[in-house]
């Protein structure tokens, strides 16, 4: 063994662990998240484990807003209530010990719509008599439709109720931008603290703008794929039809996919930043209906009331959750569930039934529910399938519309994991599932997701999509206090319409869509006396839910119906900041009697952060260049080392980008130029150099200090505690017994990676 590693190894005997990756600091500290397993190197090893701590101060925040029918009050109350969201993510009021702003320094705000159109049929009026029928994925406001006092709505101030605010001028189809500082390049179009109120303002604005006069078959979960992760978004998806009175004649043309949408690329490139916290509220009143646009997906969409071919008896025995999409799912439904359309093989004998001619609580296969239950009612699934939106937030590599796989842009430059992304849902769900007595969000058990989304004995009656009233939820008779959920379950008249999951008041009590029916108010527990609107409906969101428990942490559920968006709010800003402050430690370090833990901590700039050539000892006294002081200190059992030394032992799992645009972790052995240590990626098409420093630890006074005081923020260094109050609730919950603290020029760069770096002698 040669001296060097020898001499590192005193400082750090009984170093055998592993750290996990995680977010960063939304103030000064918090906890480092992913499964950690014991290291023990051999004698005389050393193990590098990447952290991830890097601080995070940009918010990218895309709404997906249904813009259908009935859909008004519900944005109304979410454009009221999204001021208290960016307030609480925007506040500049600086930390009274550090001086700086403690929350993000930088924010996108993007809102879209649920619209995509119908593909070429005339399920829903054409783009030119209503183009808030396809707004194509494109970001609001609308060209020509908005800008100052152009938006006839109210914005609310922070926690406030609703006061009439004049809404400023946004740029019509293009992202809302904030920065706290008033010089950032590139420049924002609001600023500093007046900016944040503006920013604040304009969302409100935004959400409100979407309108209700959307396409009824919304592809909410699409157009969000549309605008932030397909890679070539088609321009247009469409079959050729001639429009009919009860269906279209498209014969058996087939949809095609043309072009690619560069509008959509520009607006997503302005929006998604690589290095920040990405952000998704999805507002919806139904389930979701994205279609598959390929061969004769179009069926339900042109064709008219009764006209579907229906599935062999079998397939009412399929699991409303089996949405088959793949060869390998549709196999599946062959040959385990004996599930065929009657399209693709007449032979079963309910090919042959028709559909209800009474249309009293029974399927007459109405154009209004072509999106429900597809499989086990049509024996064909025509939608996208969950898994697609599951891998928009968790792979490296997706699908686009060319069908083509390539590289995930949220993914793009390494610098975002999955758990800088937050993904919430505001649905059809009663809010006594999804929300505590006190009214705050419940955090789900797997009991809970049962009740929303299990199977169909375990399931809540007011979350199984019918026509037909629930075995369970009492029926509405006039009186809506039966069922404090959803009112009671109701006659459907016409056979074209589903029971409700929930029901909540709506601010504007006056006429409403739904109440239109003579005696709507002994008929309909939306409704009261003179066909007004009392109350609006939430049905239940099955695929929204679904992809929300899929994504784990990721995800998070609110109730759409209820009286105010307040819970849901608070509880999507939880949420991110959990995520901007997710710093746990799984590991439990076992620290000295001076609580000093064995284990150094380097910092891999990111290129261009630092100007080159510039010495680490430069940037801050918590800093300091592998092997020289002052990190090694004279006088001590651990002598000073040269950055030669350490740099040979410095076998970095940097972050590359190869030719694909995809990045990975590549082990890349440091070197030395100028007396600096770099790291040097071999990224395509031009190779990055990283400054590598190590992270002074904190020692004595200010070692104990650090150790017991939660978000401590004195000095230039970090420390590692287990104090009970130090650590966190957060971080308990996820079985965490420590954090590590940084503080001051040792609070790591954002965009950079961070190791650790342990040895044995």
């Amino acid at each position: 063994m040669d001296r060097t590693r020898q001499s590192w190894g005193k400082r750090l005997t009984g170093a055998a662990l592993a750290l996990g990756a995680s977010a960063a600091l939304f103030g000064a500290q918090g906890c480092l998240d992913r499964p950690v397993v014991p290291i023990v190197p051999g004698k005389g090893g050393i193990s590098i484990n990447k952290i991830r701590v890097t601080r995070v101060d940009k918010v990218d925040l895309l709404i997906v807003v249904d813009n259908s029918i009935s859909m008004a009050d519900k944005q109304s109350e979410l454009g009221r209530r999204m001021p208290e969201l960016v307030a609480a993510l925007t506040d500049p009021t600086p930390d009274p010990v550090t001086k700086k702003p403690s929350n993000v320094l930088d924010m996108h705000v993007g809102v879209i719509t649920s619209s995509l159109g119908s593909h070429g049929t005339s399920a829903c009026a054409v783009e030119i008599t209503n183009r808030a029928n396809n707004d194509r994925a494109h970001l609001l406001p609308r060209s020509g439709e908005g800008g100052g006092s152009g938006f006839k709505v109210n914005a609310v101030a922070p926690y406030g109720e609703p006061t009439a605010s004049p809404c400023p001028t946004p740029v019509a189809s293009t992202a809302l931008s904030w920065t706290f500082k008033a010089d950032a390049t590139p420049p924002a179009q609001f600023k500093g603290a007046a900016g944040a109120d503006q920013l604040q303002t304009a969302t409100s604005c935004v959400v409100q703008s979407a309108k209700e006069n959307g396409c009824g078959y919304e592809e909410t979960w699409e157009a969000m794929y549309h605008f932030l992760v397909d890679p070539a978004p088609y321009a247009k998806a469409e079959v050729k039809c001639t429009f009919g009175i009860s269906g279209d004649a498209c014969g058996n043309n087939k949809i095609v996919v043309e072009g690619v949408d560069n509008e959509v690329l520009t607006q997503r490139k302005a929006f998604l930043r690589q290095d920040s916290l990405l952000a998704v509220v999805v507002l919806s009143d139904e389930n979701d209906f994205s279609l598959k646009p390929a061969g004769l997906n179009w069926l339900p969409w042109g064709y008219g009331k009764g006209q579907m071919q229906r599935g062999w008896a079998a397939c009412a025995n399929v699991p409303d959750d089996f949405e088959p999409e793949t060869a390998a799912e549709f196999k599946k439904l062959h040959d385990e569930y004996k599930c065929f359309s009657c399209f693709e093989d007449a032979s079963d004998p309910n090919c042959k039934v028709k559909w209800a001619t009474d249309p009293l609580n029974n399927d007459v296969d109405g154009r209004n529910e072509r999106g429900w239950n597809q499989t086990q009612r049509f024996g064909y699934n025509f939608l996208w399938g969950r898994q697609r939106y599951v891998d928009a937030f968790t792979k490296g590599q997706v699908f686009g519309s060319d069908n083509k796989l390539a590289a995930n842009p949220i993914f793009q430059g390494g610098f975002r994991s999955q758990d800088l992304i937050v993904v919430a849902t505001i649905v059809g769900v009663p809010k006594a599932l999804v929300t505590n007595p006190d009214g705050k969000p419940k955090e789900l058990s797997g009991e809970d997701w049962d009740k929303i989304v299990g199977p169909i004995g375990k399931r809540d009656p007011h979350m199984i999509e019918s026509i037909k009233p629930r075995d369970g939820v009492p029926k509405f008779a006039g009186d809506r206090s039966v069922d404090p959920m959803n009112g009671g379950d109701r006659d459907v008249t016409d056979g074209d319409d589903l029971q409700y999951a929930c029901i909540a008041p709506r601010s504007d009590t006056s006429k409403g869509n739904d109440c239109d029916a003579p005696d709507s108010d002994k008929k309909n527990p939306l409704c009261g006396a003179g066909a007004t609107q009392p109350y609006f409906k939430g049905y239940p969101g099955l695929r929204h839910l679904r992809i929300a428990k899929d994504l784990g942490i990721s995800g998070f559920v609110a109730s759409i119906c209820n009286d105010t968006y307040r819970p849901a709010i608070q509880g999507i800003t939880d949420k991110l900041k959990a995520a901007l402050n997710s710093q746990c430690l799984r590991t439990s370090l076992t620290p000295d009697a001076n609580g000093s833990v064995s284990c150094l901590i380097v910092e891999a700039m990111k290129e261009g952060t630092i100007p080159d050539g510039t010495k680490c000892e430069a940037i801050g006294k918590g800093l300091c260049t592998p092997g020289a002081e002052p990190c090694r200190r004279a006088g001590t059992d651990y002598p000073p080392l040269s950055p030669e030394a350490a740099a040979a032992q410095l076998n970095l799992p940097i972050t590359v980008v190869g030719a694909d645009g995809t990045a990975a972790p590549k082990q890349t052995q440091a070197i030395v130029e100028n007396g600096n240590v770099y790291a040097l990626g071999d990224d395509l098409p031009t190779p990055k150099k990283h400054l590598v420093c190590e992270l002074q630890q904190f020692a004595d006074a200010t070692l104990k200090s650090c150790i017991e005081t939660k978000n401590f923020s004195t000095g230039d260094g970090w420390c590692y505690s287990q104090k009970e109050d130090v650590v966190g609730e957060s971080c308990r919950k996820r079985g965490a017994p420590g954090t590590i603290q940084f503080a001051g020029t040792a609070e790591p760069r954002n965009g950079s990676e961070v190791f650790t770096y342990c040895i044995s002698g």
